[in-house]
């Protein structure tokens, strides 16, 4: 007892795999002409039902006669590489008869009303009505399916059989021709609907917008906050501009789609092929409008919520400092009670500190809801802040008329590194005032990080703000006189500088070496690169050296090379 089972499945137009007892093979091509990877070929004329198979490996022929529907339509060329021409010009002859069948019902349909496109004719020639014109038609099919065959047999038609066969499907076109309908504009309803449905506007896309709002978001958050909502209002504007773009042509084009749809509909009796159609009408660009908008807004209030010192009224983060040498600060060293920044109002919600009571600085330090409290510090400002406040007493961060008031000092520096703040537990704003000594002259700065509308003098860093400036005054008025240099040690600015006018030795290799030069500078023989030299020179011992033994091995570099330079008057060589 024999047995057999056939599964075809469809992977790309005109391509299927086949399933079978015999094993898996590929077949290729469309309605009228089908190649299998096992040498098997089938043609078939569309709509009729007639399909011949053979094989190219000697396998016996087949025809069947059916009135199956075949599985596509059109006709899909075999690979013609190796065909001769007179086997190309059988195929080409087989393709033609085919097409110009297909082509002829198609028009005969159309003309009835019949809307059918060539994949669908199969089901088309099944309607009941238009069976007494088909049946007239088997005689000149029969004719065409005979020359199909011998071309799939012996590889080519005689001239008599060619002729045979399109004399019937001249006969065919003509009775075609003959029994046209009424309905004709049909193909050209459908082309206008078809050419409507392509200019379907294609939905926009937020994700590009989305993207450039939250880089906004983010550029107010660390970089300007201008900058930021700049970004932010274009990526917004854009976005509305794609939507409503897009809803104006869409209603456009559905009111056109509307008018083909009727038109096309006039002129239908029967619709075997779908009409043409936009693939879905739920594109919910609205929707997606209103949630990337959403998404915006919430990013936006977050930031401002989140980095409420970027949106505040100082947004420049510019800062007041405050001098305590002898010409900045005065006699008396009093720090002034309020900065000149003008006032802005700004409403953001104020964090809750009472959590820093009893709390050490050092370990607080670095909390972002403390630093939140503080206006216009750098990272390498807060970097200085955290080492001043890692020596504190016993008591931490105390409560102190309203305000969260501590102080401390730099390890092992604590006479000359401080620093204190003051947060207000009502507005959530602080004032952190640093005292640094940054040259051995003795001079101390106090630097002042606060807010506009929170002067000093207002909180109790008032008092401790004052006693640091006469600390540091009173030895400033008495400092020594300045060494012997090259150069005005009242204008000194630097570190190096400094520590040249309170060092007797480094003053007189000052002096030295400014002789040497005098000497070098009258030989140069290239007065611009000796000048050049000097500079960069000048500039490392500037930016580099803030210790003496730095300063000590400058100077001995710089005596040797100028002091060759004034021996040979050459520059290139040092």
């Amino acid at each position: 007892m024999g047995w057999g089972f056939r599964k075809s499945i469809k992977i790309a137009p005109g391509i299927r795999i086949n399933f079978s007892k015999s094993g898996i093979s590929t077949s290729l091509g469309g309605k009228g002409f089908t190649y299998n990877t096992r040498g098997r070929i089938t043609t078939s004329i569309p709509g009729t039902g007639i399909r011949y198979t053979t094989s190219l490996k000697g396998r016996k022929s087949s025809s069947r006669d059916s009135h199956g529907t075949s599985a596509s339509t059109g006709t899909g060329y075999m690979n013609t590489e190796n065909l001769s021409k007179r086997e190309q010009a059988t195929q080409d002859f087989v393709y033609k008869v085919q097409s110009r069948t297909t082509n002829a019902l198609r028009q005969y349909f159309i003309s009835h009303g019949v809307y059918v496109e060539d994949d669908d004719i199969s089901d088309a020639v099944t309607l009941e009505a238009h069976q007494p014109f088909l049946n007239t038609l088997a005689h000149d099919l029969a004719l065409t399916t005979k020359a199909i065959k011998l071309a799939v047999d012996i590889g080519t038609v005689s001239l008599a059989e060619k002729e045979k066969a399109m004399l019937a499907v001249y006969e065919m076109e003509h009775k075609c021709a003959a029994a046209q309908g009424p309905r004709g504009e049909l193909q050209t309803a459908a082309s206008a609907l078809m050419a409507r449905v392509r200019a379907w506007p294609s939905v926009p896309g937020f994700v590009g917008p989305l993207f450039v709002a939250l880089l906004g978001c983010f550029l107010m958050a660390v970089l300007s906050v201008p900058v930021g909502l700049a970004l932010t209002g274009f990526a917004l504007a854009y976005g509305g501009y794609k939507t409503f773009s897009f809803m104006r042509k869409k209603a456009v084009f559905s009111q056109a789609i509307k008018e083909a749809n009727e038109w096309f509909q006039s002129k239908l009796t029967v619709e075997v092929t779908p009409r043409p159609a936009i693939r879905s009408s739920n594109d919910y660009v609205a929707l997606k409008a209103a949630a990337s908008a959403t998404v915006t807004a919430a990013a936006v209030i977050y930031t401002i919520i989140a980095y409420p010192h970027h949106v505040a009224s100082n947004g420049n983060g510019e800062q007041a400092t405050l001098q305590s040498d002898t010409t900045a600060v005065g006699s008396n060293g009093v720090v002034p009670a309020a900065a000149t920044a003008p006032t802005l109002n700004t409403v953001h919600p104020v964090p809750d500190f009472s959590w820093l009571v009893g709390k050490y600085p050092s370990d607080v330090v670095n909390d972002k809801r403390f630093r939140s409290a503080f206006n216009g510090v750098s990272r390498a400002d807060w970097k200085k802040i955290s080492e001043r406040l890692a020596v504190v007493n016993s008591s931490g961060i105390q409560m102190q008329d309203g305000y969260l008031v501590a102080q401390g000092c730099k390890e092992h520096e604590c006479s000359t590194e401080q620093a204190a703040f003051a947060v207000n537990a009502t507005s959530g704003k602080g004032v952190m005032l640093v005292k640094q000594t940054s040259n051995p002259s003795g001079n101390a700065s106090i630097k002042v990080f606060q807010w506009p509308d929170l002067p000093v003098g207002a909180t109790p860093l008032s008092s401790w703000a004052q006693e640091a400036a006469r600390t540091d005054a009173a030895p400033s008025a008495q400092t020594a006189s300045f060494q012997q240099t090259s150069f005005d040690c009242s204008k000194a600015h630097s570190d190096a500088e400094h520590i040249i006018c309170s060092d007797a030795e480094l003053a007189s290799d000052d002096v030295q070496l400014a002789a040497i030069y005098a000497k070098a500078k009258a030989v140069a023989d290239d007065p611009v690169a000796f000048k050049e030299r000097t500079r960069a020179q000048w500039n490392y011992r500037e930016q580099q050296c803030h210790e003496r033994e730095c300063l000590i091995r400058w100077y001995a570099d710089q005596n040797v090379a100028i002091a060759a330079i004034a021996a040979t008057g050459k520059v290139a060589q040092q």
